[in-house]
């Protein structure tokens, strides 16, 4: 396709990213089964998954940054704040709030205690706030803790994002850079503040929705370089390549709390940025096919589900004293998960998003 061709950057379709999404989510899926004394099977089967999927938690990373980077990319002109505000409440709240109920219901069924302050604060996404309180940051649905980092950056984006747009392109690779730095050198320069303020590294470095605002903000920066033409970076492959070759190499080495973001921003800032100028130079994918987009489009309710599913599958097993092989046990965890994901899918999240996104009179105008 001739370059005069090809639609305006904000109307390409991006179906890599789309399609990464799911392998993002499989690997979270496959570190919680692995890690949370969920998975049967012989120790070192055991050992060996725990191994390859040990940098699970930095697909959260990849999934901040890919959210400010597709905000950023779809962000419409003449929209408002309002507007923006009820559509992305509509994507993930109606799914939040199912899941949520699900949990509850599996909770009570396992016999667990419900804690109705943990509770609002899950409802309220407000959870990844309470500062040393695991309790509260995975109580319910522990996964939607990163649902509350989410909706700081929803209420923050159409203010960032006017801003960063002002910068020149120096300004937003100076953006790019300065984040990628801040990330990877926060499990250094916050050991201060958690000895003075006595609190828990997992907070200000993985959950506090603050400090996680630092990706959200490089993937608007990404955006804005790819969609301005202005990206200077390596192709998918290799960009693909290194974020593989990190997360099953270095992040094994590295001190632990650097394998939560700062192991793998820049291999996953490089990979979001070459499967979008991939897909708007109409360049080769092997992630924009149908299947992947269709499990990228599931991943997020796959992600909500999951864990859930890990929990009740274990509690059945282990109530009927049964014990089954490590690949049974993962492939029916991850077949469990698949359907729940699609059921949310079809049946909560896209008619949520519809019922919730209703045209109404627009309010007043400011440019996102």
């Amino acid at each position: 396709m001739k370059q005069s061709d090809r639609p305006p950057a904000s109307r390409v379709r991006l179906d890599s990213l789309t399609g990464l999404r799911w392998y993002a989510a499989l690997l979270v899926a496959c570190f919680h089964f692995a890690y949370e004394e969920a998975s049967t099977g012989t120790s070192l089967h055991v050992f060996r998954l725990k191994e390859i999927v040990y940098a699970g938690p930095s697909a959260v990373s990849f999934f901040f940054i890919l959210s400010g980077f597709v905000l950023a990319w779809s962000a419409r002109p003449r929209d408002t704040v309002t507007g923006f505000w009820r559509r992305r409440f509509a994507r993930i709240y109606p799914s939040h709030l199912a899941t949520f109920c699900v949990a509850v219901l599996t909770m009570v069924w396992m016999g667990k205690e419900l804690d109705p302050r943990i509770a609002l604060a899950n409802l309220g996404l407000l959870q990844s706030w309470v500062p040393n309180r695991k309790d509260w940051w995975f109580g319910y649905n522990g996964v939607s803790w990163s649902l509350s980092c989410e909706f700081l950056f929803y209420l923050s984006f159409p203010f960032v994002v006017k801003l960063v747009r002002r910068f020149s392109h120096r300004g937003l690779w100076a953006t790019v850079v300065v984040g990628n730095l801040g990330v990877i050198l926060a499990p250094l320069y916050m050991k201060s503040i958690e000895r003075a303020a006595d609190l828990d590294p997992k907070f200000l470095l993985y959950v506090f929705p603050p400090t996680r605002l630092m990706e959200f903000v490089i993937g608007i920066a990404v955006a804005l370089l790819v969609k301005n033409g202005a990206w200077r970076g390596p192709g998918l492959t290799a960009s693909l390549a290194l974020a593989v070759l990190v997360v099953l190499g270095p992040t094994h080495v590295m001190p632990f709390d650097f394998h939560w973001a700062a192991d793998t921003v820049i291999p996953y800032t490089l990979t979001i940025a070459a499967a979008a100028r991939a897909d708007a130079l109409g360049e080769p994918s092997p992630f924009r096919n149908r299947i992947n987009v269709y499990l990228g489009e599931v991943s997020f309710a796959f992600y909500l589900v999951h864990e859930i599913v890990i929990f009740s599958l274990d509690h059945f097993l282990k109530s009927h004293h049964l014990k089954v092989p490590l690949t049974l046990h993962l492939g029916l965890f991850l077949a469990v998960s698949f359907v729940g994901a699609v059921l949310v899918h079809e049946y909560v999240e896209k008619p949520g998003v519809k019922l919730l996104t209703r045209s109404r009179k627009k309010s007043r105008p400011i440019t996102v």
